[in-house]
């Protein structure tokens, strides 16, 4: 009796498995395709400034999970989801840097998660990673920057730069003996210098792409070249360093050697004017595009410092921002904003 109970239950599991298995071919034709370029398909048509004026900016669309990437998968992983549990999806918890690489693969600090994300915007793909060897593990990471096959996290917590490659594998850190709050970062490709924001001694520090410190720039301040809270950083094609100053309300502008060039922006709530500065990148044609936490919006600068317009505004709907953070801008002139609060990354272009 007991070996027909036995040999009738593994024919159930049997049946189970197979109907299982046709649902998933029936309902995913073509799974495992995973070829060719995302789409983020935008659930609206967005653009700024709206007619009858020229469009400048165009809304792309938002990534909040890896489900946005809209993976397909083989019918064999869909089984083995069914069957024993699907793997935990990567979920954007308090993103606050974002930054591409030329493989078009999407990285992003998330504070609240306290992971580094990696979206692969041509295969789908995800992977996140945290890990530094031992039990050591990231636990706040804000700034982050892309230096051919390293991946540079600024962790405030642990208070050091912490080095990996682009498969997420811990190499080495550095900084922990000057930088007290470290916050932004940016990599000079052409002499392989990273900048860091020490938010919490008003100054960036220079070292080389192997942690060696090189030069600390200003200290606190009002004057030109002094900080008060400096945040993110920026270095353009020409090698210009900008600095979100934040609490002096104003982007500063250094030359190559390091010297400062200019400044603009002020406290107010004019066009230009600015209440809590953060994130800072600049286009091609070397526009300025600059966060602010409490207008909730971007604003855009030409390269000598005057308005051009802005987008943006506070909300949840496309296009709407909660508290963003960092900024980015790729070769095509894309942009992509940390929208921190929305749990999400906002991608946008500039019309040419």
């Amino acid at each position: 009796m007991a070996s027909k109970i036995k040999i009738s239950a593994t024919r159930r599991f049997g049946v189970q498995v197979t109907i299982l298995a046709l649902a998933i071919l029936s309902f995913c034709p073509g799974c495992g395709d995973n070829r060719g370029q995302v789409s983020l398909s935008p659930d609206v048509s967005l653009v700024w400034p709206e007619p009858p004026e020229s469009p400048r900016i165009r809304y792309l669309g938002a990534i909040s999970t890896e489900t946005d990437l809209k993976r397909k998968v083989s019918w064999t992983e869909g089984l083995g989801d069914l069957l024993f549990g699907g793997r935990k999806i990567g979920v954007l918890v308090a993103p606050y840097a974002v930054a591409a690489d030329r493989e078009n693969r999407l990285f992003v600090t998330d504070t609240g998660g306290a992971v580094v994300h990696v979206f692969d915007m041509s295969t789908r793909g995800y992977q996140q990673f945290a890990e530094m060897g031992g039990r050591e593990r990231l636990q706040k990471p804000v700034g982050l920057a892309i230096a051919a096959n390293r991946i540079y996290v600024v962790d405030s917590a642990l208070r050091k730069v912490c080095v990996f490659d682009k498969k997420g594998q811990f190499q080495f850190s550095f900084g922990r003996e000057r930088l007290q709050r470290p916050s932004g970062i940016a990599y000079r490709r052409d002499d392989e210098t990273v900048y860091i924001a020490d938010t919490g001694r008003h100054a960036i520090d220079v070292f080389t792409k192997d942690g060696r410190f090189i030069q600390q720039i200003g200290s606190r301040g009002l004057a030109p070249g002094t900080f008060n809270f400096p945040t993110h950083l920026w270095l353009d094609a020409s090698g210009r360093l900008y600095v979100s100053d934040t609490l002096n309300y104003r982007i500063q502008v250094f030359d190559r050697d390091r010297t400062f060039l200019t400044s603009f922006g002020q406290q107010g709530d004019r066009p230009g004017n600015f209440a809590h500065p953060c994130g800072v990148a600049a286009d091609s044609h070397g526009n300025v595009y600059v966060t602010d936490r409490q207008f909730e919006n971007v604003q855009i600068f030409g390269p000598q410092g005057g308005i051009l317009m802005a987008f943006g505004e506070e909300g949840t709907r496309p296009g709407q921002f909660w508290l963003p953070a960092g900024i980015f801008i790729d070769e095509r002139n894309r942009i992509y904003v940390a929208d921190s609060f929305n749990k999400r990354i906002q991608v946008f272009e500039l019309l040419e």
